[in-house]
């Protein structure tokens, strides 16, 4: 803003004036309490006559300068009866709120907005910024477990600072996103780099009539992160907040110690076909390995003492003679006991005319998994400037940087790196690390020294907006924001056994997000109860991306990991497109008395990602209420204190296409007769239109006995429509596939939350709130592809019938796999065993392969078909990867100036096929492939009751692939109980606070994802994330991580 000589002295002269008018205005202060004594925070004191307002402070005490005497003070705050008192005299008083239904008194931010809880039709849940204090999480996501009624919110990536992922109400798509569309403050982004401790309040529409006004990307529910703002307050509030957190994997497999690995391995090595590999150099358990071998086990040679580090035994094979050996732990080189830390500087404060909340924060976490790590720099600031009565600005910027180190492919560095034998050396006598048995399984040690690599991410929004009313009731509101999002990755290989290309990679992209809003607001209320509000608003928004990649390799030396320092330039590529989203949406509500409620919404999407005539959509909903508490005959009962039903029917929409699906794509990166060329890759598809979901809900709310139980329900049925598909087609037409929208899934459940006020007595107070939802999917309709039920994917039987993939009435995320019959107890009872194509039939009694012979401690696999023959039509549905039913608990006590709070959350319904784990009893790679403990319980002798076939040396290749196909031996429920968070508070003293000169102190001691109760114990996976195989780079193998933490937060 450029000021101009004439209004810098105007300005100058209002503040003398306003300075000078403080000076003749009386001084009233005090303390607000509640009914129990506490000192109460944030309650909004105001003087009706003065206008002027302020807030108490953490002590429950404010001061307000007031023109006149007298005057009458007005006490309001959501949750309490508010309190009108008469004072005529400067001085000091107490005052107490009676407390009321905070729950039906809260306000919840809806699309453009804010709204009572009394007065919503729609579905939406809310979790106050508060459930994020005391507890140690980098990310919102991690503190939001359970906590969410209708949301699943699960991390599939354990690694440091990775967001956890939400699906509300089970999503929308089957081919598509199921994310929620997030907005923070307003603005479009994701909840990376969000700090935890800026939050105010997360809303989560979930039903169609409250997401609708956001279009054509809210069909999987639309998520709203407030942050803190300034509060009047006659003196600022400085916080800061320091925790600390020792951090350890949540759980570990029981691997096999070197000793035991070599007591069983040497003797199955003998019967297999190569029994060479226990005496030549180079294999795990051999006799023979010599000093170049990065195996340590060997005979010890006559005369020779022990050496240091090393192990004897003797061999099971020779017992006359002695082997040696390293006992080394993979396992606990790649996952430490690593520190967590994380501090905040807040300060919040401010007049009638300026408020302001400024905030920095840091978070370092040191990476459980060797070669990972995060931290994050975050700062914030939020400002509200009152011109006058009419005119208002806001402001506000967020700002993080953050530094990363993930593992590109987490199957072979955790799930093969864990593959290493415990025999292995972990150095050469060079002192460099061993590698692993190949490039793609490293050990961990080799792994973190042979490579460089992160992602630094910049986070920058910027917000502005103006609030002006136009007249009494009718305002108009302007905000403008940028997001942007700058990422830079860098990747860099040493030279190492398999490779001296020292292959080098770095990338860059950049994302800036423009967006305006306009709105105009207008709320009356008339004859004696009729009241109405009606939005009207238009959005732009402006998404612009670039990015640039490339890699090298060839370079001469390690010292250089740079583009620059590779000769051979093996790649390159650049990306830039621009996408725009217009909007005009609006909204009414309309209540009688508190009692009948209406709304309707709609919006009007158009989006540059489809062809022009097929560029625009209509998404529209509508909602009822009806108070029936407020009837005549619900007034002389005392058991139900305020009951709502609701309803509520819309439509949303997924625009989620690739970016050239209906515009099709041409390719100019080939090269034709040595001349540049340039061919169409992708077919448009100009009738391609974004999927649509249609919702119903249905829910009540309900209070009773005196408020102290508050209930929350919903049940809905979502049907999406349009689904997105790639349909094959002929090989004439130049094109393999191409996007239709053909298809249509079902997701129908009911979700509730309920909060009780268990005891209130004296200093006691013990309240909880559980959560709980469940769903349920089906597949409507499919493209028609002539197959059984239009089956996409599956198992076709000679009958003509399938099983498995996609297909029209069956549910989705289904998995499949072979079934266990018995184990073959006796060579006759294997003799006459189902023929099994996958079976390689060796028998070290006539050392032959006979394809599809099976020995005694072979499984049986039940026979699907009933030919007498296994094969891969012999699959059974064996789970699902997503659960149906999901939920939270929290208890929360106070004692005086002590606080416990205990959550748990659970998920129901869903299966894990740990076939990473099941590669641990297959001694694969040449009889080098770890093994863990539970091997010792494998079939060795006939009446074995056991539940694992016999081992055998490397069953992929040379056995009967018992442990080497999808099934059921290694399959479990991924039912969990998690205590997900547990924190125990001490408020000190006041006067103890005084001392020290603050005006609070608060010591905590917290853990987070502390137990799993599971199936999946003492197998190294979290069993937060159900799989058909756990072994993909598809899936995370990185385990839970548990934190204890000590914390301090000081208020100045």
């Amino acid at each position: 803003m450029i000021w101009t000589s004439k209004k810098a002295s105007l300005f100058v002269g209002t503040q003398i004036i306003l300075v000078s008018s403080l000076y003749a205005q009386q001084r009233v202060e005090g303390t607000v309490r509640d009914q129990q004594g506490k000192p109460l925070q944030s309650i909004t004191v105001s003087g009706r006559h003065s206008g002027n307002r302020t807030q108490t402070d953490a002590n429950g005490k404010f001061r307000l300068e007031l023109q006149r005497l007298p005057d009458t003070l007005q006490f309001r705050s959501v949750g309490y009866q508010p309190l009108d008192r008469q004072v005529s005299a400067g001085g000091s008083l107490t005052v107490e709120l009676i407390a009321t239904n905070r729950s039906l008194d809260e306000v919840v931010v809806v699309g453009y907005g804010t709204q009572s809880r009394r007065t919503l039709t729609t579905a939406i849940s809310k979790v106050d910024g508060k459930a994020l204090e005391n507890v140690p999480v980098s990310t919102v996501g991690e503190g939001l477990k359970g906590k969410v009624a209708g949301a699943r919110v699960y991390q599939s990536n354990n690694s440091p600072g990775a967001d956890p992922v939400f699906r509300i109400r089970g999503g929308s798509s089957i081919n598509k996103t199921n994310d929620p569309l997030v907005l923070v403050d307003g603005v479009e982004r994701a909840f990376s780099g969000v700090n935890p401790n800026d939050v105010e309040s997360i809303e989560v529409l979930k039903d169609a009539a409250s997401t609708a006004i956001y279009g054509s990307r809210a069909s999987n529910g639309v998520v709203l992160i407030t942050t803190k703002k300034g509060k009047t307050a006659e003196q600022a509030t400085i916080t800061f907040d320091a925790t600390y957190a020792f951090q350890q994997p949540e759980s570990k497999m029981n691997m096999m110690s070197a000793r035991d690995y070599i007591q069983i391995v040497r003797p199955a090595v003998a019967l297999s076909p190569n029994p060479n590999y226990n005496t030549s150099s180079g294999y795990s358990a051999s006799s023979g390995n010599d000093a170049n071998s990065i195996y340590s086990t060997r005979y010890l040679q006559a005369g020779e003492a022990v050496p240091t580090g090393y192990q004897s035994m003797s061999d099971p094979l020779d017992p006359s003679k002695t082997l040696i050996f390293q006992d080394n732990n993979y396992q606990d080189l790649l996952f430490r006991n690593v520190g967590w830390q994380n501090y905040y500087v807040g300060v919040n404060g401010g007049s009638q005319l300026v408020r302001y909340a400024a905030s920095a924060g840091y978070t370092d976490d040191g990476g459980v998994a060797l070669g990972t790590g995060y931290n994050r720099f975050s700062a914030r600031g939020k400002g509200d400037v009152t011109f006058s009565r009419k005119l208002s600005l806001n402001t506000a910027f967020d700002y993080s940087l953050t530094n990363s180190q993930e593992f590109e492919n987490q199957t072979n560095v955790i799930a093969r790196g864990l593959a290493t034998p415990p025999t292995q050396k972990m150095y050469f006598d060079n002192g460099r690390p061993t590698p692993g048995y190949n490039a793609t399984s490293p050990s961990p040690l080799w792994w973190d020294y042979t490579r460089d690599y992160g992602t630094k991410d910049r986070r920058l929004s910027l917000i502005g907006g103006l609030d002006y009313e136009i007249i009494d009731g009718l305002k108009a509101q302007v905000q403008v924001s940028n997001y942007s999002h700058l990422s830079n990755y860098h990747y860099f290989e040493k030279a190492h056994e398999f490779s001296g290309l020292r292959s080098t990679k770095a990338s860059q992209s950049q994302l800036d997000r423009s967006k305006v809003d306009a709105l105009l607001k207008y709320d009356a209320n008339w004859n004696q109860g009729h009241t109405i509000s009606l939005l009207g608003g238009y959005s732009y928004q402006q998404t612009d991306f670039n990015s640039f990649s490339a890699s090298v390799n060839g370079a001469s030396s390690d010292k250089v990991p740079t583009l620059s320092a590779g000769p051979n330039k093996t790649g390159a590529d650049e990306d830039v497109w621009q996408q725009v989203l217009i909007g005009y949406f609006g909204r009414a509500n309309y209540a009688y008395k508190q009692k009948y409620l209406l709304m309707g919404t709609f919006r009007y999407d158009g989006s540059s990602l489809f062809a022009k005539e097929n560029r625009w959509g209509f998404f529209p909903g509508v909602s009822a209420g009806w108070v029936a508490s407020q009837e005549p005959f619900m007034r002389d009962q005392q058991t139900v204190n305020y009951l709502k039903f609701r309803t509520s029917y819309g439509q949303t929409g997924n625009n989620s296409i690739g970016l050239y699906d209906a515009l099709g794509k041409f390719t100019t990166d080939i090269r034709y007769d040595g001349a540049a060329g340039i061919y169409a890759s992708t077919m448009p598809n100009r009738d391609l239109t974004w999927e649509t979901s249609t919702q119903f809900d249905l829910g009540f709310d309900l209070a009773l006995f005196n408020n102290r139980i508050n209930i929350q329900a919903d049940y809905f049925n979502k049907t999406t429509k349009n689904l997105l598909f790639s349909v094959q087609l002929p090989n004439t037409s130049g094109f393999s596939t191409v996007q239709t929208n053909v298809g249509k899934v079902r997701f129908r459940g009911f979700d509730f939350e309920i909060a009780s006020d268990n005891i209130r007595s004296g200093k006691f107070r013990w309240d909880s709130k559980l959560t709980l939802s469940f769903v349920k999917n089906k597949v409507l309709e499919l493209p028609d592809n002539g197959r059984d039920k239009n089956r996409i994917g599956g198992i076709q039987l000679a009958d003509g019938t399938a099983f498995g993939g996609t297909a029209e009435g069956e549910s989705l995320y289904r998995y499949f796999g072979y079934k266990v019959d018995h184990i073959l107890q006796t060579p006759e009872e294997a003799a006459v065993a189902r023929y099994d194509e996958s079976a390689r039939g060796w028998s070290p009694t006539d050392k032959k392969n006979v394809k599809g012979r099976k020995l005694a401690g072979d499984y049986e696999w039940q026979d699907r078909d009933g030919d007498g023959v296994i094969s891969s039509k012999d699959q059974f549905e064996l789970g699902a990867t997503v659960p149906h039913t999901t939920g939270g608990l929290a208890n929360n006590f106070s004692y005086g100036s002590f606080g416990l709070n205990i959550f748990v959350d659970w998920a129901l319904g869903h299966s894990i096929n740990h076939t990473a784990y099941m590669r641990y009893f297959m001694n694969t790679f040449a009889n080098n492939y770890t093994l863990v403990e539970e091997v010792n319980q494998t079939w060795k002798n006939a009446g074995d009751q056991s539940k694992y076939a016999r081992f055998t040396a490397n069953d992929p290749d040379t056995g009967n692939s018992n442990f080497s196909r999808t099934s059921d031996v290694f399959n479990y429920k991924g039912d969990y109980l998690c205590l997900r968070e547990v924190s125990f508070l001490y408020q000190l003293p006041d006067t103890w606070s005084k001392r020290i000169g603050v005006r609070s102190m608060q010591l905590s001691v917290s853990g987070q994802n502390l137990f799993y109760f599971s199936a999946l114990r003492g197998t190294g996976i979290s069993p937060e994330v159900g799989a058909s195989t756990t072994y993909s780079n598809d899936y995370y193998n990185y385990p839970a991580i548990r934190k204890i933490a000590i914390g301090a937060k000081l208020t100045l």
